[in-house]
């Protein structure tokens, strides 16, 4: 059956979080990131990818709205991840994080639709946005559609910096417990090798996490407030126990542009990340 292509816009109800240190420390160490910033302290801010804590299960509240009509959870891909930071999040404030649809497209066979979880102050002081690009298979009409004009592609420049970040046998596990998702793909080989999975994957925002923590400390100088926005594609799996490549290239501004292999070569995420001048 199609989504519903109507329903884009639609609010739901919010959720009032306080934000502890102590997750903001296990988030980072499941992400393999040995940033001491994000350790319990005065200084201390999240990771970059850290509000997905909060935003996973609100946009599941997006993804199994019935008037959605996502048939099938096991049908969606998670396609594209984007994260705005306003400003840093601070261990010990209440953030209110309001999830709505943003667009549903049909795609012809398939269908894809953008959920967002916006973090605010109470007074209303924008802290945080995600995005959510997810593909559903099967969920279009079936008709044959014109393709969108796509805008293009950010400007690839110099190569910039090179790092390598190791995604040991555990992550999966550890990065379950931090972040909430217990998709048992990630966790269960049994289930993996069920729908077709050569074992267990890696998450892909815990791919995206031990990825950024690199991109901080290259880009950033290892200082996580001057990333202001990181945007990335997802194109395939990864394997725990392997390596992955990273290569960040200059772009327009104070932009870069990233491309993140594993040992096989298969590109496993790109995206683009915007950095301040501190």
């Amino acid at each position: 059956m199609p989504l519903n292509f109507d329903l884009a816009g639609k609010t739901y109800e919010a959720l009032d979080q306080e934000i502890s240190a102590d997750s903001i420390a296990a988030y980072a160490a499941a992400s393999r990131i040995s940033n001491p910033r994000h350790d319990v302290g005065p200084d201390q801010v999240p990771s970059l990818i850290f509000p997905v804590v909060v935003g996973l299960s609100l946009m599941a509240v997006v993804t199994t709205d019935p008037e959605l009509g996502v048939e099938n959870p096991l049908m969606i891909v998670h396609g594209e991840q984007e994260i705005i930071q306003h400003r840093p999040i601070r261990p010990g404030e209440t953030l209110v994080f309001t999830p709505s649809l943003e667009s549903v497209e049909d795609k012809g066979k398939g269908a894809t639709f953008v959920a967002r979880v916006n973090a605010a102050t109470p007074a209303g002081e924008f802290v945080n946005d995600q995005y959510a690009t997810i593909f559903v298979r099967g969920a279009g009409s079936g008709e044959e559609r014109v393709s969108a004009k796509k805008p293009p592609p950010p400007t690839r420049g110099d190569r910039t910096a090179t790092f390598v970040k190791h995604v040991d046998e555990r992550m999966p596990l550890e990065y379950a417990e931090a972040s909430g998702d217990r998709n048992p793909i990630h966790t269960d080989p049994s289930v993996a090798i069920a729908v077709g999975l050569p074992g267990v994957i890696n998450h892909g925002l815990g791919t995206l996490s031990i990825v950024s923590g690199g991109l901080v400390d290259v880009l950033g100088g290892g200082d996580p407030d001057r990333i202001g926005r990181i945007q990335v594609r997802f194109t395939d799996m990864v394997i725990p126990g392997s390596d992955l490549d990273t290569s960040v290239f200059a772009s327009d501004g104070d932009s870069f542009v990233f491309e993140t292999t594993r040992p096989d070569g298969k590109v496993v995420m790109s995206g683009l990340v915007e950095v301040s001048s501190g």
